[in-house]
């Protein structure tokens, strides 16, 4: 099995839930309203985002191109709640802030740069015609447990079990192929995480 362990900025998932109901959990609307649940896969004007939000955190796995010469973003970690439809990723180098409004996912650096793009990336735009939403997959392992989407993920202490059901989402930064970013839960007691995918059956997907 690949390592999933991609060289890029480190953030920690802050995960509460302790156990996970066997039943399906309620997949994300149709984008609307002042602010709304982003979780699903996003194309945008420099490339696509996957968005997944639990617990007051927004995991995001992000890349694209921008600029004349075509420069390369590409990064995975966790923002955190800074208020309605407001979450922050924060580095050494900077803070992206990610925000929805009306059916639109905005990033934007709005300190320092965005590490994991560098200088001079001009933010992006996702609208909801670009939204696909997570897909349903079933845990077909005894057991798989969440790790952290960071440079170097480690086991969140929290798991599933065989015949729960996740929501779940394609990563899009490079060295990622063989886990999905994935949410167990529902309402407020939601975790979200890398899950390995063949711990899981996602059909089709």
């Amino acid at each position: 099995m690949q390592d999933p362990r991609p060289s890029l900025p480190a953030a920690l998932l802050a995960a509460s839930l302790a156990a996970f109901p066997a039943a399906v959990p309620a997949a994300a609307g149709p984008p609307g309203g002042p602010a709304f649940d982003p979780s699903g896969v996003w194309t945008g004007r420099h490339g696509p985002l996957a968005i997944m939000v639990a617990g007051g955190t927004l995991t995001f796995s992000y890349t694209g191109a921008f600029g004349p010469d075509a420069r390369m973003c590409d990064g995975i970690g966790v923002a955190r709640s800074t208020g309605e439809g407001s979450w922050a990723y924060a580095d050494a180098e900077g803070t992206v802030t990610f925000t929805t409004r009306g059916g639109t996912v905005t990033m934007a650096a709005t300190k320092g740069i965005a590490s994991f793009c560098g200088a001079g990336w001009p933010g992006d735009t996702f609208r909801k015609d670009g939204w696909k939403p997570p897909f349903g997959c079933t845990v077909v392992a005894p057991k798989a447990s969440f790790l952290t989407a960071s440079a170097s993920p480690d086991e969140t202490g929290e798991s599933v079990s065989k015949g729960d059901v996740v929501e779940a989402v394609g990563l899009v930064n490079e060295g990622t192929p063989g886990w999905l970013l994935a949410r167990a839960g529902k309402d407020g007691r939601r975790t979200a995480g890398l899950l390995e995918r063949d711990a899981l059956d996602c059909g089709d997907e």
